[in-house]
């Protein structure tokens, strides 16, 4: 057969236990095998160990076991998460990808690892009861730069002279105005300022007792110089865009930034025109000709910002109707009274704004000329209340006489906006005057 331009005889996949030439069935111990065959062909696999280990675990943690490979000129490779994996004895916990987690049951297991058919020689593992007895803090850093993250690891020691991976909760007890661990179950220290903390960590024995570590003190140095706001999008938006936001810090060589979103406190002003939700922002009650917006990013006593303008969702028409339903037809005024129209947008998807009033401009067209030039005052549109089209009573017509209302979508230069399809936003209906 062949694979990606890869010969494997039919002897050689037999010979490692893919297929047999009786035909036996398939299933997804089969397909990992084959997948595994296929990987061992490239990387010339010809021998798998399971990685040294103290063959210890803890019945209430974890451990991650380690298969590595050796291809045909020495070269070692890490298998770990190619290999199958087995437990003999599948109450005492589960396994996948070499990481053991315990059911909270002491025993003894034996441990299995196959990679394409080549079996590494079986590890018999305890799965210990032995009591905690102590914790103790570790980093590998003595000090970390502000609003960057630092690793720590914790040590359990147990009655039984063995020190074991073990589930434990971290809290920063000094200066926790500066930095915390986000996860309290993770030791990833999250720092957003300069100064000294102090660690611990934390676990519970076999009895239900606390077993808390000695503080680790802990520097946090003063070193980022500056900070730049960025986004996966263009610097203009739309109502109910969305894009996600990357905060990098300087620290002395500016071709080197650091990415510090995660430590960093977003904001906008004016705020009401994002929304935002951890990294990711998302616009709105944005305007026809576009509301700028600042973004903002701070950590470290440093600040970056990015300015948006934040637009309304571009419609594709509009369309004048009566504000008490959807008519456009035999729309009728008496003078003394007014009338309420709205517009409604249509946007590419097809939705509608029932009520559209942002840089709608108002006005009417008296093309029949019925209106006489000193009485062209008397028809107005409210500055109060958008679309509502007055007609005072001493306009005093001779006969019910029809103007042309419009309305346009304009820019603060008074330019009509045009639409998603080109189009400019306007539109004209027929008002009836009736008189008085």
């Amino acid at each position: 057969m062949r694979s990606n331009g890869i010969h494997l005889s039919l002897a050689l996949i037999a010979s490692l236990g893919i297929i047999s030439l009786t035909g036996c069935g398939g299933g997804d111990g089969d397909s990992a095998r084959v997948a595994q065959t296929v990987d061992a062909a490239k990387n010339t696999v010809t021998k798998v160990a399971i990685a040294a280990n103290e063959q210890y675990v803890h019945y209430k943690s974890y451990y991650q076991f380690e298969l590595i490979g050796t291809d045909e000129q020495g070269n070692k490779i890490d298998l770990t998460r190619k290999a199958t994996w087995k437990i003999s004895d599948p109450t005492l916990g589960e396994i996948k990808d070499g990481y053991f987690k315990a059911a909270h049951k002491a025993g003894n297991f034996t441990l299995t690892a196959t990679y394409a058919g080549i079996a590494a020689a079986p590890q018999e593992i305890n799965v210990s009861d032995a009591n905690l007895q102590s914790i103790t803090v570790q980093n590998a850093a003595s000090s970390v730069d502000e609003c960057k993250n630092s690793t720590f690891t914790a040590l359990a020691k147990f009655d039984n002279g063995k020190t074991l991976p073990y589930d434990t909760n971290w809290k920063v007890t000094e200066g926790g105005t500066i930095a915390s661990f986000k996860d309290a179950t993770k030791g990833i220290l999250s720092t957003k300022n300069n100064g000294s903390v102090k660690v611990v960590a934390s676990g519970v024995d076999n009895t239900g007792k606390e077993v808390v570590s000695e503080a680790f003190t802990f520097t946090i140095n003063e070193a980022l110089t500056k900070i730049t706001v960025s986004t996966d999008k263009n610097a203009e938006m739309r109502d109910d865009e969305t894009a996600t936001v990357t905060v990098k810090g300087i620290y002395g060589d500016a071709n080197n930034p650091i990415d510090i979103t995660d430590n960093s406190t977003l904001s906008a002003d004016p705020a009401k025109h994002l929304k935002i939700e951890g990294t990711q922002i998302t616009a709105k009650e944005g305007t026809a000709s576009g509301a700028t917006v600042t973004l903002k990013g701070d950590c470290g006593g440093a600040s970056g910002s990015l300015a948006l303008t934040i637009k309304e969702r571009q419609a594709t028409s509009i369309q004048i109707q009566s504000s008490s339903g959807s008519n456009t037809t035999n729309l009728s005024v008496t003078e003394g009274s007014s009338l309420k129209l709205k517009v409604v947008a249509t946007y590419p998807d097809n939705t509608k704004n029932e009520n559209y009033a942002s840089k709608v401009v108002w006005d009417y067209d008296d093309t029949n000329n019925v209106i006489p030039d000193d009485k062209e005052d008397k028809i107005s549109f409210s500055d109060t209340t958008p679309g509502q089209l007055e007609i005072d009573g001493d306009l005093d017509l001779n006969v019910a006489s029809t103007i042309y209302v419009k309305a346009e979508v304009q820019d603060s230069n008074g330019v009509v906006i045009n639409g998603s399809n080109g189009s400019p936003l306007s539109d004209t209906i027929d008002v009836t005057i009736n008189r008085n």
